[in-house]
Order: structure tokens, then C-alpha cells, then sequence
């Protein structure tokens, strides 16, 4: 199988979760990366380009200059109103194909989607593969669904080649707090003494999770495959209850925890189970290993204890 070598490469939502992991792989590989940020960073590698909307022109001009191989477009957020939900999920990546288009340049674009954009099709097919009609049931999943849409029209249009890696649920240190496991690591970390009660919402979901390292690293894989266009999810194929990583997370803690299901946290339009297929992720050779779920409970846990030292 054919792969080519990375030398440029261009990071939007390089401050993120995901951003900051694969920042952090491409520079340890020796690629030259211009890692664009909402505000300045002493690193020359970061590029200030401020909150979305994005000056267009300011876009063209680091695109032009930098001339990457890769764009990897990451900025995105599951929470926030409608309108910042369409600003970062589906009008941030129409300024990068608005100044891709003016350039007439065709570095390969890696767009960040996500197993929301799927929805209520998973009840019509488990594990998903990227062939289902997606259904998705979330604002996010449905701007999610939009930005995806959209990036494969620009590809088919303008010849240029277009991923979208359909990342299920990444997990690891450094996760934002409005994701589950690590907003349970942070209210168990802050509890002080031996213990303590902790709120959730539905435990009995089921989801695809990976960790954040993993699927960073197939990414990576992905674009330098010119075979790897289109949407791949990007998975492990592997279903696991929430409810298993925060017993493991209470069990690291050492602190005895009352769980506590709090009706305010409970979501109408939660899914029950959704799992990913990696067939096609094999074929393009980025199936990430087994995973070691002890390894990345402890990772988030120590993230969470760090943080907790830092606010108290």
C-alpha cells in the first residue's frame, strides 16, 4: 500500500483536545507543522488567528505562505448554542474551503467528524458503517452531518482530496469537561476526605471509546494514505459501558462514592448503544491496537487530581 510523507502541515483547533494531541505526534515526527490558535503562544509553531468567524483573508495568506500538504481542520464543539454550534461545526470549515478555492490549491483536507452525525441509523445496523444513512438526532451531530456534506461536495467540485475522519468517543487527558468520564473524574478529584456522592446522568449507555493517542495516530495514518478519502470512522469496533470506566475511575480514586442519578442530567434523545465498524479502517491499514482502559482511566484521573490541586 502506497503512503506518502508528511512535510507540511496545517492544524485548525490546535488548542483542542484533539488538536493538542496531534500537534504534539507530527512535531515528535519531525513534521513541520503550523498549528493555528484562538490566541498567541510563545511556541513559533502556533499561529494566532482568533475565535471563528475567521478574517478570510488573513486564512489565504497563512495558507499561501505555508503551503501545507495536510490541512486538519479539528475546531468543532459539541456544546454551545445553535449559532456557535453552526459557527464552529459548519461555517469554519466553509473559510477554509473558501480560501482553498481562491488559492487553487489542493493540499488534502482531513476534517474532523463524528459518530453523532449517525444518529438513530445505528438502530438499523450495528456495528455502523460509514455507508448508513445518517440520521443524526443532536445539533451537534446535525451541523456535524452539514460540515461533513459540505467538505465532500468541495472535494467532488474542486478535485481535491477530502477525509473525514468519523472519530467516535475519544478519551484521555486533556478531554473537555462536558464529556462524561471527565466530568466524573473532576467532581470525584474535588471531593474532599475518604467520601463522597457523585451525580450522573444515564450509566447504561454504550459507545465506541478510544483512546485519544489511538485515534490521533490513525488520523496521521489516514492522510498520509492517498487511498483514505471520503468518511472512515475511526474506531475501535469495540462496545463498552460507561458505566465500566466509572467504576474503574472510582476504584482508582480509593474514595468510597455514592452514585447518584440526577433527573436534570438525563438526555431525551440519548442513544442506548452505538459501536463502530473498522472494516474499512482496516483496509486502509490505521485499526488502532487493542486498548488498555486501566492505562487511560489513570491518565484522566491524574488530569483530573492535577487539576483539582490547581483550583483548590
Amino acid at each position: 500500500m502506497e503512503h506518502n510523507s508528511l512535510k507540511r502541515i496545517l492544524v485548525t483547533g490546535a488548542q483542542g483536545f484533539l488538536g493538542g494531541h496531534l500537534v504534539r505526534q507530527l512535531r515528535n515526527e519531525g513534521v513541520q507543522v503550523a498549528a493555528l490558535t484562538r490566541t498567541s503562544r510563545p511556541e513559533p509553531w502556533y499561529v494566532p488567528i482568533g475565535d471563528v468567524p475567521w478574517c478570510h483573508s488573513r486564512l489565504t495568506a497563512i495558507i499561501r505562505y505555508f503551503e501545507p500538504d495536510v490541512i486538519f481542520h479539528l475546531v468543532g464543539s459539541a456544546a454551545g448554542s445553535p449559532a456557535q454550534l453552526r459557527a464552529l461545526n459548519v461555517e469554519a470549515a466553509g473559510t477554509i474551503m473558501g480560501a482553498l478555492r481562491e488559492l487553487a490549491v489542493r493540499p488534502k483536507l482531513v476534517c474532523c467528524g463524528s459518530a453523532a452525525e449517525y444518529g438513530v441509523a445505528v438502530a438499523d445496523q450495528m456495528p455502523v458503517t460509514e455507508t448508513a444513512q445518517c440520521r443524526p438526532v443532536s445539533a451537534y451531530g446535525i451541523t456535524k452531518l452539514e460540515q461533513t456534506e459540505a467538505a465532500l461536495a468541495f472535494g467532488t467540485a474542486t478535485g481535491t482530496p477530502v477525509l473525514v475522519a468519523r472519530i467516535f468517543n475519544p478519551i484521555g487527558p486533556g478531554m473537555p469537561p462536558y464529556l462524561a468520564i471527565s466530568e466524573f473524574a473532576r467532581q470525584i478529584a474535588r471531593i474532599n476526605g475518604p467520601s463522597g456522592v457523585l451525580k450522573t446522568g444515564n450509566l447504561n449507555t454504550v459507545r465506541d471509546f478510544l483512546p485519544v493517542r489511538q485515534a490521533v495516530n490513525a488520523m496521521v495514518v489516514l492522510a498520509r494514505n492517498p487511498a483514505a478519502t471520503g468518511v472512515v470512522n475511526i474506531c475501535s469496533g469495540q462496545p463498552t459501558a460507561l458505566r465500566q470506566l466509572l467504576d474503574s475511575l472510582i476504584t482508582l480514586s480509593g474514595k468510597s462514592i455514592t452514585v447518584e442519578i440526577s433527573p436534570d442530567r438525563l438526555r431525551t434523545n440519548d442513544i442506548a448503544a452505538i459501536v463502530g465498524c473498522t472494516k474499512r479502517l482496516a483496509a486502509l491499514g490505521a485499526v488502532p491496537p487493542p486498548i488498555d482502559f486501566d492505562e487511560v482511566i489513570s491518565e484522566i484521573w491524574r488530569d483530573a487530581q492535577a487539576q483539582a490541586r490547581g483550583t483548590s
